[in-house]
């Protein structure tokens, strides 16, 4: 053991009541790895030893405790949930294809301000018009959408 790594364990036996579960539980604060897998390398030993010596150091707080890395076992859902929102957009952009020339005058003027982003911005919520502006549109509220595509362009603050 080196001597970095035997100041380290000396300073986490004075500062927590549990060394053994502090240097072996991953923590958030060290992106969910553990204090152990950080004093593998002499980078991760500076790491710890400015963590703990800094003063920046603290008991675990509660969504430390229960901390648990981050495996595709324990994200999947979140990227199921991403999945299905972006197939409920892909839905709605499909719903503007041969629409009337009102809203294909709004699908351009979206092209000219953002690019290619311009389709995507109309299915995502705008907090200026509290609502999609896909959903806008559905409601014959165009000129409400079209009127902040050129605030937009012209860069006037909304």
């Amino acid at each position: 053991m080196t001597e970095m790594a035997d100041e380290i364990r000396t300073l986490i036996a004075d500062l927590y009541d549990d060394p053994e579960d502090f240097l072996t539980r991953p923590h958030q604060w060290f992106g969910g790895r553990s204090p152990v897998e950080l004093m593998a390398t002499e980078a991760g030993e500076f790491m710890l030893l400015k963590f703990l010596r800094g003063g920046d150091h603290m008991p675990p707080i509660e969504p430390d405790r229960d901390f648990r890395p981050y495996t595709a076992a324990n994200t999947d859902h979140f990227i199921e949930r991403v999945i299905a929102r972006l197939e409920r957009q892909i839905e709605r952009l499909r719903s503007l294809k041969g629409t009337d020339p009102e809203i294909a005058a709004v699908i351009g003027k979206a092209q000219e301000v953002f690019g290619e982003q311009g389709l995507i911005w109309l299915v995502e919520h705008n907090q200026v018009l509290q609502a999609t502006p896909l959903d806008l549109i559905a409601q014959g509220k165009i000129g409400r959408v079209l009127t902040l595509l050129g605030q937009i362009e012209y860069g006037v603050y909304v």
